[in-house]
């Protein structure tokens, strides 16, 4: 049977729209496949130029007064900032600055704080460095020696080593730095610091100005002299045979309870016959195997304790007595630490410090040394101090002298200078006697015995006390400062679009 006319049109119909719909699926699926295409190459494209270094090189990221800065530029200041704080341990290196806080009131990260150290450091930069030139001020014959060195490590540090100039500005100076530009901003900040020093130079304080400072500064720059006895709870991390102890967080709070319990009662313990009279040696002696340090007469700066323990606040508040006693807990990320804090006395400091190099020759290997191997170590020790004074007998040549021969490898890099020494010093006594004598004089040289072996020693330098050295610096920078805000008085600064690409 034949079908209907009808029957034939429907038919008819349903394969067109058929047609039609695959014809548009195959369109949307070119147009989907194109679409797909294009950002492939886009973002090829993109990471193409990310990676030449042409955006970082070329993007305005900071303006000041007009002058422009790119993100390269930005990223060289950034990367000083950097290295400075990371060197004075103030966070983590080893976490991103941007998951670090560093004001818990405004939320204010780390690596938000240091981008505004670099604007900063940018902004006095261009301000001295056009001051300086709008006054006709010429970089010294010192600094012109600097960075023509500076140039001349650049332009052959590489030479022997599979790498290039430019690889080696890269690497050390930012990865999208170049040595021209590298030369400009390093121009630019000498040209500043000269003519900020020169200024400064003609600044100065009087004795009433140090006192001044000293009054408001008093809990920094005093010395406070203490006892410590520290208590510490921790779990051990591995066991016996020494694989390590996966614990969870609930795991390790139920046991971490005991070992809290049983420290904190000894260190209770402890301070309890400390109220009654007990003599601190003695303690230290009596609870050394529970102890996990300790430290008897102890002196630190105000501003050391503050930031660097945790009990300095308790040690400086103006109501402490010779003899207060105090239990102080902490809570560390992998234990609990209970301090007994005895505080003994806080003065001023007004001896002058010293700097002296030393040159160590070891007796044996440096551990309980014979009368026989003390007796070849100071012989060999006479002999170099007798060579030394041979030749030039400079301080220089003293420096080198120990560079070729000395024990102590620390300070083997610096001549074995070691600088600001006072008698309360950590050195042993010997050593510390004969560089604290107030009869010493620059130049003069001799021969100590420690521990360690025989030291020959010279003398360098007497120095303003401690806490005026810290007073001068500070004035100084808040000198620095005012002139800075002085010649940038009125000026624009702006942040670009190309900050946003400066790498943490």
């Amino acid at each position: 049977m034949s079908a209907s006319p009808e029957k034939k049109n429907q038919s008819k119909a349903e394969r067109d729209e058929k047609r039609r719909r695959e014809e548009e699926k195959d369109r949307r699926s070119v147009a989907a496949y194109t679409a797909v295409a294009v950002l492939v190459v886009m973002a090829a494209l993109v990471l193409m130029v990310w990676n030449s270094g042409l955006l970082q090189r070329n993007l305005t990221a900071l303006t000041v007064n007009g002058v422009k800065y790119t993100t390269a530029d930005v990223q060289y200041y950034y990367n000083n900032v950097y290295s400075e704080q990371a060197r004075q341990y103030l966070f983590d290196s080893s976490v991103s600055v941007k998951k670090q806080v560093y004001d818990e009131a405004s939320g204010q990260s780390w690596y938000d704080h240091l981008m505004d150290l670099a604007v900063e450091n940018m902004t006095d930069s261009t301000a001295l460095a056009a001051k300086a030139m709008s006054e006709g001020f010429a970089l010294t014959a010192e600094s012109q020696s600097q960075l023509d060195s500076f140039a001349g490590q650049l332009n052959t540090a590489w030479i022997g080593q599979a790498t290039s100039r430019d690889a080696l500005v890269k690497a050390n100076f930012g990865p999208y730095m170049t040595y021209d530009r590298l030369m400009e901003l390093v121009s630019q900040e000498y040209l500043a610091n000269d003519y900020a020093q020169s200024k400064l130079d003609a600044i100065h304080h009087s004795d009433a100005d140090y006192q001044d400072y000293y009054r408001a500064h008093a809990d920094e720059l005093d010395t406070v002299t203490y006892t410590q006895f520290l208590f510490r709870a921790s779990l051990p991390s591995t066991d016996a045979d020494g694989n390590a102890i996966e614990r969870t967080e609930a795991e390790t709070a139920a046991q971490m309870e005991p070992v809290k319990a049983e420290q904190q009662a000894l260190a209770e313990e402890l301070k309890a016959k400390l109220e009654g009279g007990a003599d601190p040696e003695i303690l230290a002696e009596e609870y050394q195997d529970k102890l996990y340090s300790s430290s008897l007469s102890t002196s630190s700066t105000g501003a050391y304790l503050t930031s660097y323990s945790a009990y300095g606040a308790w040690l400086v508040d103006s109501a402490r007595k010779a003899g207060d006693i105090e239990l102080i807990e902490r809570d560390y990320t992998s234990s609990y630490n209970y301090y007994v804090i005895v505080y003994e006395d806080r003065t001023l400091i007004q001896e002058p410090a010293n700097d002296v190099r030393h040159l160590l020759v070891q007796a044996g290997n440096g551990s309980d040394p014979t009368q026989a191997e003390y007796d070849e170590a100071e012989e060999k020790a006479q002999s170099l101090l007798d060579e030394w004074k041979a030749g030039e007998a400079t301080e220089d040549s003293f420096a080198a002298l120990v560079t070729d021969h000395t024990s102590d490898t620390a300070s083997a890099s610096s001549g074995g200078l070691y600088s600001n020494v006072t008698a309360s010093s950590n050195y042993e006594q010997g050593f510390l006697d004969w560089a604290t004598n107030p009869a010493r004089k620059t130049g003069d040289t001799g021969l100590v015995k420690t521990s360690y072996g025989w030291h020959v020693m010279y003398y360098a330098a007497s120095k303003d006390p401690l806490w005026k050295q810290t007073t001068a610096a500070a004035l100084r920078q808040q000198d620095f400062e005012d002139l800075a805000d002085s010649v940038s008085q009125g000026w624009a600064v702006s942040r670009d679009m190309g900050i946003s690409l400066v790498s943490p």
